[in-house]
C-alpha cells in the first residue's frame, strides 16, 4: 500500500484558521479548534500541527487573553448582549473581531522585533555594517535562468 504524505496547511488555509480564531465565541480551546479547523478546512490536524504555525499559535494566545479579559468585565459589572439593542450588538462584535486581529497583529509585531533583536546581534558579532544589511538586492538576470533549463533538456 502506497505511504501517503501528512496534509499541510498552506496559507489560504493559516488565513482561514486565523480568522476563525479572531471571531472566536465561547471557550476556545485546542481540541475545539481542531474541530472546527476539519469542519473548514476539509482536512484533520493535530493540534501540535496547528500550534507549530506561529500566525496560528499567536492569534490562539491573543483571544484566550481577550476573552478572559471580557470575561473580566462581565464580572465586573458591564451589561450583557441582551440589555444592549441590535445595531449595537452587531458593532460590538464587529469592534471584537477587530480587536482580536489587532491583538493578534501586535502580538506578531512584538514577535518580529525580538527577531530583528537577533538579528542585528548576530550581524553585529560577524561586523556586517548597517549599510551592508540595508544594501540592494543584486538584479536577477530572468535570462540566465532561461538558458540554464533549456541546456538541461
Amino acid at each position: 500500500m502506497p505511504r501517503r504524505s501528512k496534509a499541510r496547511l498552506d496559507q489560504a488555509d493559516i488565513s482561514t484558521i486565523v480568522g476563525m480564531i479572531e471571531t472566536w465565541n465561547g471557550a476556545l480551546t485546542w481540541e475545539a479548534l481542531v474541530e472546527r479547523v476539519e469542519l473548514a478546512v476539509g482536512r484533520p490536524f493535530t493540534r501540535q500541527a496547528l500550534d507549530g504555525h506561529a500566525s496560528i499559535k499567536l492569534a490562539f494566545q491573543a483571544r484566550k487573553d481577550r476573552l478572559r479579559n471580557i470575561r473580566a468585565s462581565l464580572r465586573a459589572g458591564r451589561a450583557p448582549d441582551g440589555d444592549v439593542p441590535a445595531e449595537m450588538t452587531v458593532l460590538l462584535k464587529r469592534a471584537e473581531a477587530l480587536q482580536g486581529r489587532v491583538d493578534t497583529l501586535e502580538a506578531l509585531i512584538r514577535a518580529y522585533e525580538a527577531k530583528f533583536v537577533t538579528w542585528l546581534h548576530n550581524a553585529r558579532g560577524r561586523g556586517i555594517s548597517e549599510e551592508g544589511l540595508n544594501a540592494p538586492l543584486p538584479p536577477i538576470d530572468r535570462g540566465a535562468d532561461v538558458v540554464r533549463k533549456v541546456g538541461r533538456r
